[in-house]
């Protein structure tokens, strides 16, 4: 449950996947980054979030934007949550990752994704 960041080598297309599981609860950040600045993350994210206004959970999406290049899951409010949480990154494109993932929050759930590599 130690803050990891882990760095993506530079998408050049080569179609390679990267999985990362949840295999420890997450009490600190865990974060998922891209190489430079000219690398992008897009796609979303699936997230089971543990409140709605009807009480119960639900099911909502988190789409990257055109700037995201950083995902962060920590432990509560953008995911990380359960063991089994799961984001998979595919090399697609010269400077371009296709996200997608299944991922537990609680809180007020908020984007996983983030512009900070620069």
């Amino acid at each position: 449950d130690a803050a990891a960041t882990f760095t993506l080598p530079a998408a050049t297309g080569s179609g390679d996947e990267y999985k990362f599981i949840v295999s420890v609860v997450n009490t600190s950040n865990y974060v998922i980054k891209v190489a430079d600045a000219t690398d992008t993350i897009d796609g979303s994210v699936i997230v089971t979030n543990d409140s709605s206004a009807g009480g119960t959970a639900s099911v909502i999406s988190w789409p990257t934007v055109a700037a995201s290049d950083t995902i962060t899951l920590d432990g509560t409010t953008t995911g990380g949550v359960s063991i089994g949480d799961e984001i998979t990154l595919i090399d697609i494109a010269s400077n371009q990752y296709m996200v997608k993932g299944i991922l537990t929050a609680s809180g007020t759930e908020a984007t996983p994704f983030s512009a900070s590599v620069s």
